[in-house]
């Protein structure tokens, strides 16, 4: 998976994006086309590592994820694969946890989750 939202400006101001075509326009067209620069910022899911006690590929929620599912995500990004800027994963049958960090905003994150 891989979510691409507006760089947050030394301001503290985000990229306003407005579009009227989505093919031609907007962040995810801008980042194929690479014209982007430094207006966007690309997250992708964290690969998991293979544990060999339990034969399986696992990722580290440190506790705050209790289930294996196929829903369970973090997002890194390439400048700094190792901090998890958000991570979504299933706690109970129907209940799942959302932890973020700065520069997602909540309606982002909240927003990536559910269309995972």
């Amino acid at each position: 998976m891989s979510a691409v939202i507006p760089r947050v400006q030394p301001s503290g101001e985000r990229l306003v994006c407005r579009t009227l075509s989505p093919e031609t326009e907007g962040l995810l067209a801008m980042q194929k086309a690479g014209t982007a620069g430094s207006l966007i910022e690309t997250y992708q899911n964290k690969p998991p590592k293979w544990n060999e006690s339990i034969g399986a590929f696992v990722l580290n929620f440190n506790k705050r994820v209790t289930q294996a599912s196929v829903k369970n995500f973090q997002l890194t990004n390439s400048e700094d694969p190792d901090t998890v800027f958000l991570q979504f994963g299933r706690v109970g049958k129907e209940v799942f946890n959302m932890d973020f960090r700065h520069p997602f905003s909540p309606f982002q994150a909240f927003a990536i989750c559910l269309s995972s």
